[in-house]
């Protein structure tokens, strides 16, 4: 696997111009380049085309002068970001959230890699330039999917995969998608080749701290919690079971131990421990009463056991032993089942409304067991009433109560335990189990010991007593961990308590030996002697001499008397974070109960002056929100995962369309204007020409031929209206028409009325048989919309369609406007643009480009043709832009816009601009004038292809004879430029296809690149 270098900070700057268009240019930590992506302006569809010079730059500073054209005066606003976390197109806005700032909450993990958490985000809100309509629910709910609240709570990793238990073998690139909260967020930049420029957001909890152990040597301990999104929502929302398997505030938990780099080329120990925290696998609710009483609990009257074997089977296939290595706990287990121990803490009591939920939970478990559904893992149940405990006996007894519980499920499924060396050579010698290192440091892991099973804590919220009894699990493992490594945080006090039982109980297990140390036996005596092969110095004592799992069986008291406190106080502060991070994002408050972590503390005392008053608090608060708040935080939380967007947003499309009429789209018709204009109506069909007005001369009707930038399946047309003084010459209806060639146009809109509006007013027209782009790959009957009338439903399959018929692509766009009253007079129109799907499969048609050759060789010949005499077209001081070779994903503020055609009527065959005296015959049948198409022609993404009748011959008659250079009309112009392409070579055509991919006007030049197509060989050959 390729290791990833972390080179710089990622900085992401989000510019909007004065033309309202939005650019997002990202320079990520792992890369030396940056990228540029364009927001569509109308769709708000995200492009990017990886093109050097165009979205791809050297340097963050050189791709903001580009988008800028040099000029910070064109710079409305600038926000600088961190990351980027997700963005979605809504309709009639776009919602980019990016984090404005960052915390390092694990600064760098074993085998590098930086955990970071989002401190402060912001939703840029986009106005997209397009009236989709939208109710006003649609609109207060984008509003509150933009209110989201994410800081603190949300966290991630860019350059290792950390949705997997660590260390993680897994690419960055292919997380588990049960904790991606940003999948649905992120998928815009997937879909344009940007997977990395969106970072895979967690939600949950994830620090670190920092402590010594008895010979100040330095220690991290991480506590990672994982929240799972198959589940989601608030407290009364969100319980038990749903549909995917999953229970309500599902967490994964992790803690990790080990010893900081401190010199290059060492290895270093780490350990890892796993469990569970969620509600209880079972269908059940709880139904909340307006009053002070207690929610009354349900349990689903339909099979309310179903899907708890898959859950079950789900976290089997998690946590089982990894394939090359047996964890030695394990060895009192069922080799071929995976132990998932459910530690349940709900009430029991006789009238306790937890008591139904305890009896349905055993229930489950029972009938699992005996149906034999689940046969690759063994289900344990452990009931602990912890309020009751806590009632009767005292905080401490209750905590002495549940080690009791937690001791031989514990040491039965162990923890990981292993190295990480920075060199690959080094790993050979290593004994476990290899996983080599997706993060930035390189080398490998060696795990010798692996943890087999998981222990899953539940309450009824999995809030509270979840979290003090999992933190009161953890901290024993803590203290094994430590001296797993190498590390002892014992102390002399308490030493000699256990008794002979006591240590039998731990079913002989020996303390492993720390990383560099072996074991030996004398030769004459047979004593067991020991050497550490770093120092080159023997004992005979054990390095890790205390007995392992020791502390179960001590009282709290013995407990803090024989620990070291700064590693417990430091875990004990992670947990007191967590819990009210996961308290906050299911109830909207903090976690209650929690004084019992501070158990360990010496002024643990001071926390338990003013628990009741502060625990009411907590009460009322959520109280609160469960009635007033939570329905309004499960919108959020559901439109944030991308879910119920139908229920949310009725009137968004899943994926945002594509503005197939801009460049290199264009007219295959010039459109006239009252006004000298040299883009031949090309500004018609640019973003940046909104304020345009274009008026056309006198005419009973106005009509248009847009040939889009590649075929595909149009869905609405958007018109902008623009006027002068009297609104009197703006269309009041069109007719719209489709298809793959002129002949072959069907009507598809007809008389769709153009209401009297200011200028800049917006107008949809949608098109009917709106298909997704998999429905175009499938089959072309369902956009031969004429076949099928107007349907606003897609037709898939059409059983009469003849073999082989492949026109079901649009490529041609034709409107025609009406006046209010009969008569000649002038026509204004604004900006004009069609909307669609494009295909699917787009990348695969700019892998060879033929008109990139013809325009190489047509450059060579237009340099001579520009000092020839003979230039009948323009003089040398016209100002006509240089037409650049088209590119379907051109963005409109970074290319000039500019015309197929440039004045040429591509219909037939005219210059508008030259005052023709008389035109010589010729005899061609073009493709786009004809319904023989050719399957070049849909497939194309760039100029024009026509095709001759197959079987007729290509006459061209050439008038240039009797050396007469006089140019006299449009066929003459044609065949002067072909001539001078050709040269001497320039003989009849007899092939049965004549492709003409287009005009080239370069300036003061005009010619016109054909392209001869063999009968015998279908090769095609420059001419």
């Amino acid at each position: 696997m390729a290791e990833i270098q972390a080179h710089r900070d990622t900085s992401v700057v989000i510019v909007e111009l004065e033309s309202n268009e939005f650019f997002i240019i990202v320079s990520l930590s792992t890369t030396r380049d940056t990228q540029v992506i364009y927001i569509d302006p109308t769709t708000g569809a995200l492009q990017y085309t990886a093109r050097d010079g165009f979205d791809i730059f050297s340097s963050e500073d050189e791709a903001l002068l580009f988008v800028t054209a040099g000029s910070h005066w064109l710079c409305k606003t600038t926000v600088h970001a961190r990351a980027i976390l997700g963005y979605a197109a809504l309709g009639s806005f776009a919602l980019l959230l990016v984090a404005t700032k960052l915390v390092a909450s694990i600064p760098e993990l074993p085998g590098g890699g930086c955990v970071y958490t989002v401190a402060e985000s912001q939703c840029i809100k986009i106005n997209l330039q397009n009236p989709h309509p939208q109710y006003k629910g649609e609109l207060k709910n984008i509003q509150d999917f933009a209110d989201i609240d994410i800081d603190g709570k949300h966290y991630f990793c860019e350059t290792r995969d950390i949705t997997r238990p660590f260390p993680s073998a897994a690419s960055i690139l292919d997380p588990d998608e049960e904790f991606v909260w940003n999948q649905w967020l992120s998928s815009s930049f997937k879909e344009i080749g940007l997977q990395r420029h969106c970072v895979i957001l967690l939600q949950g909890f994830a620090e670190c701290r920092n402590f010594v152990d008895l010979k100040q040597q330095e220690l991290v301990v991480a506590l990672t919690a994982r929240r799972s999104r198959i589940h989601p929502g608030t407290r009364y929302l969100a319980r038990g079971l749903n549909s995917g398997c999953s229970t309500g505030n599902e967490v994964e938990c992790e803690q990790l131990v080990w010893v900081p780099r401190t010199s290059a080329g060492r290895r270093f120990p780490f350990s890892v421990y796993l469990w569970r925290r969620g509600t209880v696998p079972i269908w059940w609710g709880a139904e909340l009463k307006f009053t002070a009483a207690e929610a009354e609990i349900y349990i689903s009257s339909e099979d309310p056991y179903r899907g708890a074997a898959q859950y079950y089977h789900r976290l089997s296939r998690r946590y089982g032993s990894r394939k090359g290595i047996e964890n030695v706990q394990s060895s009192n287990m069922r080799s071929s089942q995976v132990p998932i121990i459910c530690v349940n803490l709900l009430r029991s009591g006789e009238g306790k409304a937890e008591s139904v939920l305890l009896q349905h939970f055993q229930e489950s478990i029972n009938e699992i067991k005996s149906s034999g559904k689940l046969a690759d893992a063994q289900v344990y149940l452990i009931n602990y009433d912890w309020h009751a405990s806590v009632k009767l006996n005292g905080e401490a007894r209750t905590v002495e109560g549940l080690w009791s519980k937690l001791k031989r499920p514990t040491i039965g499924i162990g923890f990981v335990v292993g190295e990480y060396t920075p060199l690959l050579e080094d790993i050979r010698d290593q004994d476990g189990l290899v996983i080599q290192n997706s993060g930035p440091g390189g080398g490998a892991f060696s795990l010798r010991t692996l943890q087999k099973g998981v222990m899953r804590f539940n309450c009824a919220d999995s809030l509270d007593r979840t979290n003090a009894a999992s933190y009161f699990g953890a901290v024993q493992v803590l203290v094994e961990q430590c001296q797993r490594i190498g590390h002892s945080i014992n102390l002399d006090l308490g030493l000699n308590f256990l008794s002979k039982g006591d240590v039998d109980n731990t079913n002989g297990y020996v303390a492993p030996l720390p990383p560099g140390w072996e074991q030996r036996s004398d030769a004459v005596t047979g004593k067991v002697y020991y050497i550490d092969h770093t120092t080159r110095k023997t004992t005979w004592d054990h390095p890790c001499p205390d007995e392992p799992w020791r502390r179960f069986n001590m009282t709290v008291a013995q407990f803090k008397r024989a620990t070291f406190p700064a590693p417990i106080s430091a875990l004990a502060e992670l947990f007191l974070l967590a819990g009210d991070i996961h308290a906050t994002l299911y109830t909207g408050s903090k976690a209650m109960h929690s004084h019992v972590i501070q158990i360990f503390n010496d002024d643990a005392t001071k926390f338990k002056q003013f628990p009741a008053a502060q625990n009411m608090k907590i009460t009322l608060q959520r109280r609160y929100q469960n009635v007033v708040v939570d329905s309004s935080r499960q919108k959020q939380l559901e439109m944030f995962l991308g879910m119920r967007l139908c229920k949310y947003l009725p009137s968004v499309s899943d994926k945002p369309l594509q503005v197939l009429s801009r460049h290199p789209a264009g007219f295959l018709k010039p459109v006239p204007n009252m006004f000298p204009s040299l883009s031949s109506g090309s500004d018609l069909l640019s973003f940046k020409s909104k304020d345009l007005i274009w008026v056309s001369p006198a005419a009973d009707i106005m009509e248009l031929f847009i040939y889009l930038a590649e075929p595909c399946h149009v869905s609405q047309l958007l018109l902008t209206i623009s006027h002068g003084a009297d609104d009197s010459s703006s269309p009041t209806s069109v007719d719209v028409r489709t298809g793959c060639t002129l002949d072959g146009l069907q009507l598809v809109v007809e008389g769709a009325a153009i209401p009297q509006s200011a200028n800049g007013t917006k107008m949809i027209i949608p098109l009917p048989g709106v298909m997704s782009p998999e429905d175009v790959a499938v089959t072309g009957a369902g956009v031969r919309l004429g076949r099928h009338g107007k349907h606003n439903f897609p037709w898939l399959y059409d059983f009469e369609e003849q073999e082989g018929e492949i026109n079901f692509l649009t490529r041609i766009v034709a409107l025609t406007f009406y006046h209010s009253v009969a008569g000649r007079m002038p026509i204004t129109l604004g900006e004009i643009e069609v909307l669609g799907v494009a295909l699917p499969w787009r990348s695969i048609f700019a892998d060879v480009d033929y008109t990139l050759k013809s325009l190489e060789h047509d450059n060579k010949v237009q340099d001579n043709y520009k000092t020839s005499p003979q230039q009948p077209l323009f003089s040398k001081s016209s100002s006509m832009p240089v037409v650049s070779l088209p590119d379907r994903n051109v963005m409109p503020v970074m290319q000039p816009s500019s015309s197929l055609g440039h004045g040429l009527d591509l219909l037939t065959g005219d210059f508008d601009f030259l005052p023709l005296k008389s035109q010589s015959e010729i005899e061609y049948n073009s493709g786009i004038l004809t319904g023989e198409n050719n399957a070049a022609d849909e497939f194309s993404g760039h100029g024009f292809i026509g095709q001759t009748s197959p079987g007729s011959k290509a006459e061209i008659s050439h008038p240039l004879q009797g050396g007469s250079s006089q140019i006299k009309g449009a066929a003459d112009c044609y065949l002067s430029f072909l001539e001078q392409l050709c040269g001497s070579n320039m003989v009849p055509i007899n092939a049965s296809a004549l492709i003409v991919y287009g005009y080239i006007f370069n300036g003061d030049s005009c010619s016109c690149v054909i392209c001869c197509r063999t009968e015998c060989l279908g090769t095609a050959t420059m001419a």
